[in-house]
């Protein structure tokens, strides 16, 4: 287990596990040359850490365990490989942080979810609305078109009538529109006086 602190100033608990074996051709050196293997190994593998977890911060450190074992692996066994000692793997088992650590940087990530649901809600709303507006503006066009069309047809229906008063009575333009407002002013009277209204 090696303690050390991170670029980004966080403090981080390595546990790694290294497997080695001794050299049957060099078990000399291993056992008369090499005082406390287990220490010797540790103190490398510690030095290795401490050397590059400073460079890395929190997010990188722990996308880099991989290449962090790798690097264990090569230093140690350059090292050891004079006393005779061959490191077959290097491991980072467990990368911890503190638990206040651990909950700072949740709540740092659920603050950023929460952020990037409200911007999409919002995205959202706003192509909602806009698409409410052209559909009513549709709506508007649509139905304007339809009023044009229908005052067209009213001006058609009473041209056609003039031309067939004129035609079939000899009245004036002016004399068959004064007689239609007549009816239509009577058409309405009735409705008034039969809905009461």
């Amino acid at each position: 287990r090696t303690d050390t602190k991170t670029k980004d100033n966080v403090t981080l608990t390595v546990t790694t596990a290294i497997q080695c074996c001794v050299d049957p051709e060099r078990a000399h050196d291993y056992y008369f040359k090499l005082s406390s293997p287990q220490q010797q190994v540790a103190s490398y593998v510690q030095d290795c850490i401490r050397s590059l977890l400073p460079t890395l911060d929190l997010d990188r450190a722990f996308e880099s365990k991989d290449a962090m074992a790798q690097n264990i692996k090569e230093t140690v066994a350059k090292a050891m490989e004079q006393y005779g000692l061959n490191v077959v793997s290097a491991l980072v088992v467990d990368m911890n942080v503190d638990p206040s650590v651990l909950r700072a940087m949740n709540e740092i990530n659920a603050a950023r979810r929460q952020r990037e649901a409200t911007i999409e809600r919002a995205e959202a709303e706003k192509i909602l609305a806009v698409k409410a507006a052209e559909a009513e503006a549709e709506a508007k066009e649509l139905s304007g078109r339809g009023t044009a069309r229908m005052r067209m047809a009213i001006t058609e229906g009473f041209k056609g009538s003039i031309e067939s008063m004129r035609e079939a009575c000899g009245l004036e333009p002016r004399e068959v529109v004064h007689m239609m407002i007549t009816t239509q002013y009577l058409d309405v009277l009735k409705n008034f006086a039969e809905s009461g209204k």
